[in-house]
């Protein structure tokens, strides 16, 4: 075991079975796809807190509910029937609210995973962003990957299998799930690279909504955060192009007279 691995720990908030669950992992990446979607489990199912991580690698934050201090790691659970075949009933959610340091990204992997099959989950669904330069008209596309016990979900679920490479948290934690009989599943959205996209995020929910049959998930109050956005996005854009225009117009026609 690594130096690193070392470092890093699972504490248990509530010491109880997480026999049979699903657990999805939401890390800010690119346009916080796996951030808001997780966030949005979180508060839309009034979820209460299992566990969090530490160690003393991270960086000093905290996030702050209701006044009190909480690890910018967390994980949450909630009573829900889920899974391909409805066996199980609880959904748990890990959440980041920081992006772990690149050497720290495998091994975090690791002891999320090791966590995960101590509690007895039975999937885990990571959440990815893939950027891309404009703006995604309509839909985001989602595509999947996953380790050997993973790939009957995504024939099940029709999910796009993916091709080619994945870094990040993502890749760091499919890097650890391969050889573990766990079912780890990875499902990454095109979103853009320079700002939230909650639209992404709202396909990436409505992808695992068949994975909680009992439960209908309106990603409306996103998607009209994502049009919101947009048009902030838009009026910045346009209020950049306007004060460049305007500085390019107020510029000396040439060189000064003290360079002639």
């Amino acid at each position: 075991m690594s130096a690193v691995t070392e470092e890093i720990r699972v504490v248990d908030i509530r010491d109880e079975s997480l026999a049979g669950a699903m657990m999805v992992v939401g890390f800010p990446t690119h346009g916080l796809v796996g951030s808001v979607a997780a966030s949005y489990l979180v508060h839309t199912l009034d979820m209460t807190p299992v566990a969090y991580v530490a160690s003393e690698r991270f960086p000093p934050t905290v996030i702050m509910e209701g006044g009190a201090v909480h690890s910018p790691i967390r994980m949450y659970a909630s009573k829900l029937v889920c899974g391909l075949d409805r066996k199980c009933d609880q959904l748990v959610v890990a959440i980041s609210d920081i992006q772990p340091p690149v050497e720290m990204v495998n091994a975090l992997g690791r002891a999320i995973l090791d966590w995960a099959e101590g509690k007895g989950v039975q999937l885990v669904v990571a959440i990815e962003g893939q950027p891309v330069d404009e703006g995604v008209r309509g839909d985001a596309r989602v595509v999947a990957m996953a380790n050997r016990p993973a790939v009957p979900v995504i024939e099940r679920l029709a999910f796009e299998p993916a091709n080619g490479v994945i870094t990040g948290f993502a890749g760091g934690i499919l890097l650890s799930s391969i050889g573990r009989q766990l079912p780890v599943l990875c499902l990454v959205a095109q979103a853009h690279k320079d700002f939230p996209d909650a639209r992404a995020a709202a396909k990436v929910i409505e992808s695992i909504n068949p994975l909680v049959p009992m439960l209908v998930l309106d990603t409306k109050p996103l998607r009209e955060k994502a049009r919101l956005l947009e048009a902030q996005m838009r009026k910045s854009l346009e209020e950049q192009k306007r004060s460049m225009t305007s500085l390019r117009e107020n510029e000396p026609a040439g060189v000064g007279e003290m360079y002639r």
